[in-house]
């Protein structure tokens, strides 16, 4: 089963490799690239032992890593999934040889965007897009359907070279994320963007999109 980047269910979770993140319900996780991979490929062996050095070797391949950057990796994906060590639901430890994916494993069907999502988004039309980074058009979304729809819209703005729309949903994504204290996850998503623009005139989703920035930038994180 390929699931390089391929959509695919874990247990409770929906796993989305390329936009390295697991939701269930209301709730998505951000992980980081490495942990994905590893994830990844734990899925593609699931439930068959995997010896430690086989995850170093395939994941980090010609980089030299210690297998404490494995368990660190490990202890993050359990996190993620809110599982626990003691009493696995998705990740078993076999002492000393390695790891087992224990949770089932189902890919999930290819598509555009999600049903849900798509009765709000007509991605062929920048119209729709426009409208998507509307914040009213997001009212009546979970705050997981809210950030999947917005991610979709930034990666065709992006690549259809649609700098402006690019933008405005960066800018709600962001303001969605700083809504629920991910402001590291929104400073990191918005910064680079904004930076895309360099010096010139600012237009007022520019200004918008700044004005964010430099409140996030300033913004104590408890």
């Amino acid at each position: 089963m390929a699931l390089s980047s391929d959509r695919f269910r874990l247990g409770e979770w929906l796993v989305d490799p390329s936009l390295s993140r697991v939701t269930k319900d209301d709730k998505a996780v951000h992980l980081e690239p490495r942990a994905m991979e590893v994830l990844v490929y734990l899925a593609h062996r699931a439930d068959e032992l995997v010896p430690k050095q086989d995850l170093i070797d395939n994941v980090w391949q010609a980089e030299v890593v210690a297998q404490g950057s494995l368990t660190g990796i490990i202890a993050q994906l359990r996190n993620a999934l809110c599982d626990n060590s003691k009493h696995p639901r998705y990740i078993e430890t076999i002492h000393t040889k390695g790891y087992r994916l224990i949770a089932e494993v189902l890919r999930e069907p290819t598509g555009p965007c999600p049903p849900s999502i798509d009765r709000r988004i007509n991605p062929t039309q920048e119209a729709e897009a426009i409208r998507w980074t509307d914040r009213s058009a997001l009212t009546s979304l979970s705050k997981a359907e809210a950030e999947t729809g917005l991610l979709q819209t930034i990666s065709r703005a992006r690549d259809q070279g649609k700098k402006s729309a690019e933008l405005r949903a960066a800018t709600r994504l962001a303001g969605l994320l700083k809504e629920q204290d991910r402001i590291d996850e929104a400073r990191a998503l918005l910064r680079p963007i904004v930076a895309r623009f360099g010096e010139g005139i600012d237009t007022l989703p520019l200004l918008e999109a700044k004005a964010l920035l430099w409140d996030m930038t300033n913004t104590k994180v408890e």
